[in-house]
């Protein structure tokens, strides 16, 4: 059975992406008398194979159970991108992790993963589990975060690490790209935990305290994630351009994380930048594996 929290994010999800469709999109006349943005909840029900009425029903968060099969192809008739796609099959309960509540902040980091990250001498690297908590990282990781031992609770959170640390909102190059991409990533992870107070926490949070994190929440976009290009500016050494990935890797008890790798940028000076930055007494903090 889904939650009301459930039924109304896939209500809200639908009716913005219905209204995002234009009727030239799917062969259709616009017609002058058209006064509704978008599609129609009957023209979306024909291109799916359902009823309209049973498609008014999942926008009106009634009590409801599609299958599998109706979702995907909603998705179908609505055009969605993969990330909207996967996205909408999780929020009707057919996510690859279930949404178990409270499974998530189980996560252990093994000593293997630990004596890796250190190996890293001159790339920050660090382990996320599934709200974006800090559970582990290299020496090198305080260059970008500082102090993460001396942080407390939720605040070790990349996510609110990045809304509400005005260090790190100063020296991100192109911070509002990185935040927005970063929200529709958190959208599509949050299908899982919609009913988990645990992650709730942190999404309150920065409803609350921010109001970028507020606005681009409400746009329910969502977007896998990806490799890409960061830049930061330090006083002490100018601008800093890392190569960085994601991958997922199993934790001690099999509970899945996220490991991030910052590689300093080809034809830069980066890392000999942050030789110079690890060497001042205020970075040698060292890493740490929080237990």
């Amino acid at each position: 059975m889904l939650s009301n929290d459930r039924r109304s994010e896939i209500a809200t999800f639908l009716r913005i992406r219905r209204a995002r469709l234009q009727p030239e999109q799917i062969g259709l006349p616009r017609g002058a008398r058209r006064r509704t943005p978008g599609l129609r909840r009957e023209e979306v029900a024909e291109l799916a194979g359902i009823s309209t009425e049973w498609y008014a029903w999942l926008e009106q968060t009634r009590d409801v159970h599609p299958s599998m099969d109706t979702l995907q192809r909603i998705a179908l008739a609505l055009k969605l991108e993969p990330a909207e796609q996967q996205h909408l099959l999780t929020l009707g309960g057919y996510g690859s992790e279930g949404g178990i509540n409270g499974s998530a902040r189980k996560a252990v980091v093994s000593p293997q993963l630990q004596r890796l990250m250190d190996q890293l001498e001159f790339c920050p690297a660090w382990i996320m589990g599934a709200r974006s908590d800090i559970l582990a990282w290299n020496r090198a990781a305080t260059v970008i975060h500082g102090n993460l031992l001396g942080m407390q609770g939720i605040e070790r959170n990349g996510i609110h690490q990045l809304f509400l640390n005005p260090r790190i909102r100063q020296r991100l190059v192109s911070w509002e790209s990185h935040a927005r991409d970063c929200v529709a990533k958190l959208r599509l992870t949050y299908a899982n935990y919609i009913d988990d107070p645990w992650f709730n926490e942190l999404i309150g949070l920065l409803l609350e305290q921010s109001p970028e994190f507020a606005e681009w929440w409400e746009e329910h976009n969502v977007q896998l994630p990806q490799d890409g290009v960061k830049a930061y500016e330090y006083p002490e050494v100018g601008r800093l351009t890392f190569d960085y990935s994601l991958l997922q890797i199993a934790g001690g008890n099999g509970i899945p994380l996220h490991l991030i790798t910052y590689v300093p940028s080809s034809e830069t000076e980066t890392q000999q930048k942050m030789e110079t930055l690890l060497s001042y007494p205020d970075h040698s903090l060292g890493s740490r594996k929080i237990r």
